[in-house]
């Protein structure tokens, strides 16, 4: 039997990163709620412990807590962020609100070397997302590393226990996998087994097969990796029992359903086009909350999907959703817990959150295990052409999330024209997604966050907040936070160094508790009708995320071009802040 290490679930919209990072360097982890008994740990047996992060705080009388006995089980114990501070106070010491919080990305200095450490630089980069922090470590406890604003960003106790502020099982902390490896093989003593990608299809086709039997699936298919690769697998299960469905809903980007149908049925799927985009047009004009939006839109095509599975006799649903979907649909608000469930959403994605309750269909998800490169992957594997495994992303309510505020006709075809431009612009640095987004030019100077903002910069800058806000996400919890946008010389930002970018976003979203995306203006905005923000950012498995580095000057001259066609758009600015604290899409 091979050794396993435990994870308990506090709730972390991360704490499947963690096993999956375990599981890629060939390490067995199993992830159980946060109360599970002494006992149950004792038959599981493992050999190493970790307390995942979430979004709580330690010193709350009802946070979830695990029994102290596991300190008792002569296991080593790994406590990341929140797990990090439970396990600093079951050892006796200190956990407070810090002044103010740390999101995203900081460079971390490793004061003493230690087995967790090994083949780590003595700077590393890592990624936080808290607001509170141990500010004072027990007798036996000894500081092994430091962030600007964490001093015990990392911490050990008698080489058993073990305590990290920062993600290590992000892809934005660059070594953290070398961190967790550490800690299964060097002090766990685990041994390791590789995870075969032949296995998982196999069994995957299998499952299909086996769940459908003699009746028919429809599967949804929007052109991109995920909902192309789900089909191209139940479709080696079922062949002609497999119904594949394009939905059309008018929120789509230029010549999107002709590309994509052409693109699908040369990987050899036959697809039923459909096109309600007259009914969603019609109907979503009257939603302005992000959250009903996309409930609007999953509920829409559920509908559809409905429909089409009874004129074809069909039982099952397919879907391409993947792991950061259900993630963000099914835990962010701490509010939300009930018991050892943990609850709320950062985002309510259209194909989990927004399925409706009394739904007909019965489900698959094949790929709901997997985080986006894993997909990608499996896409290479199975023979996927290029265009379709790195097809730019686009959200399943598509353009809808792209316009904070009320969707109408006008506005779509404006954001269409303008995300027509901006892809092809922005293609040429590879970002894994990039877009625009609409937002109306209602902007308030603020002279408090003017003043705050100028003296982090050492330089007098203006600030404004805008009117839309959008989600966020701090200390693993969603927001609704405002959105900051910062207006200075082009040519400051041409010679400021990304790295200095970079610390400026982390700062501000830190000291300012409601602020959760930082937007440079490439242009002075005038009182014309809409604004444009251009996001573009670099990720792996889309649970974090960092904004790309583009030349300040070519994203002037794309500004320039976009004012000059568009005369409704009054000004475009680049958003600069990194996931957390903000999420990729702005709604």
């Amino acid at each position: 039997m091979q050794d396993i290490i435990l994870i308990l679930d506090f709730g972390g919209q991360y704490v499947f990163n963690i096993r999956r990072c375990l599981l890629e360097q060939g390490f067995k982890a199993e992830i159980v709620p946060f109360n599970v008994s002494i006992k149950k740990i004792k038959e599981i047996n493992p050999k190493g412990i970790i307390l995942s992060g979430g979004p709580y705080s330690v010193y709350e009388n009802n946070s979830p807590k695990c029994s102290r006995e596991i300190l008792k089980l002569n296991v080593p114990v790994l406590g990341i962020c929140y797990g990090h501070q439970l396990l600093a106070y079951f050892l006796g010491c200190k956990v407070a609100k810090g002044l103010k919080g740390e999101y995203g990305f900081s460079e971390l200095e490793i004061l003493k070397r230690n087995p967790l450490f090994r083949g780590l630089n003595n700077k590393e980069i890592c990624w936080m997302s808290h607001k509170d922090l141990v500010n004072e470590l027990s007798e036996n406890c000894e500081v092994l590393a430091s962030t600007e604003e964490s001093k015990i960003a990392a911490f050990s106790c008698e080489r058993k226990f073990f305590g990290l502020q920062f993600h290590p099982e992000v892809f934005h902390t660059p070594n953290g996998h070398k961190i967790l490896k550490n800690f299964a093989s060097n002090i766990c003593g685990c041994k390791e087994k590789k995870w075969e990608i032949e296995n998982f299809l196999e069994n995957k086709i299998l499952e299909i097969k086996n769940l459908v039997v003699d009746g028919k699936a429809v599967t949804a298919v929007s052109g991109g990796v995920d909902s192309t690769l789900a089909a191209v697998i139940a479709s080696k299960a079922l062949n002609n029992k497999l119904i594949c469905v394009h939905v059309n809903t008018g929120l789509l980007r230029k010549n999107e359903s002709e590309n994509v149908i052409r693109e699908l049925e040369e990987v050899g799927l036959k697809v039923k086009y459909v096109d309600i985009s007259k009914k969603v047009l019609k109907k979503i004009k009257e939603i302005k909350n992000s959250n009903e939006k996309r409930l609007f839109i999953g509920k829409i095509f559920i509908k559809e999907f409905e429909r089409i599975a009874k004129e074809e006799g069909a039982k099952w649903l397919i879907q391409g959703t993947i792991a950061p979907d259900i993630i963000e649909s099914t835990r962010g608000m701490a509010e939300a817990r009930k018991g050892i469930k943990h609850g709320g959403f950062i985002k309510i994605h259209h194909n989990v959150g927004g399925l409706p309750k009394n739904m007909e269909l019965k489900l698959i998800e094949p790929l709901s295990t997997l985080f986006k490169y894993q997909v990608r992957e499996l896409g290479k594997k199975i023979g996927l052409p290029k265009k379709i495994i790195w097809r730019q992303p686009f959200p399943g309510p598509g353009l809808a999330c792209r316009i904070l505020g009320e969707v109408n006709k006008e506005k779509i075809e404006l954001l269409r024209e303008i995300t027509d431009v901006v892809e092809k612009e922005l293609k040429k640095y590879k970002p894994s997604q990039y877009f625009a987004a609409l937002v109306d030019n209602n902007l308030k100077l603020s002279s408090v966050v003017s003043e705050k903002v100028s003296s982090l910069l050492k330089k007098e800058v203006q600030c404004f907040i805008f009117k839309n806000k959008a989600v966020g996400v701090k200390g693993d919890q969603r927001i609704l936070g405002n959105i900051l946008g910062i207006k200075d010389e082009i040519e400051t930002w041409i010679k400021t160094k990304w790295l200095n970018i970079l610390k400026m976003q982390n700062k501000i979203t830190g000291v300012f508790k409601d602020i959760c995306r930082v937007v440079i203006f490439l242009n002075s905005p005038s009182t014309k009708k809409y604004g444009v923000i251009l996001r573009a950012v670099d990720t792996l498995d889309f649970m974090t995320a960092i904004p790309t580095e583009i030349s300040f000057k070519h994203l002037s001259e794309l500004a320039l071009n976009i004012a000059n066609k568009q005369l409704e758009v009054g000004f475009i600015g680049y958003e600069v802040t990194s996931k957390p604290p903000a999420t990729i899409e702005l709604i």
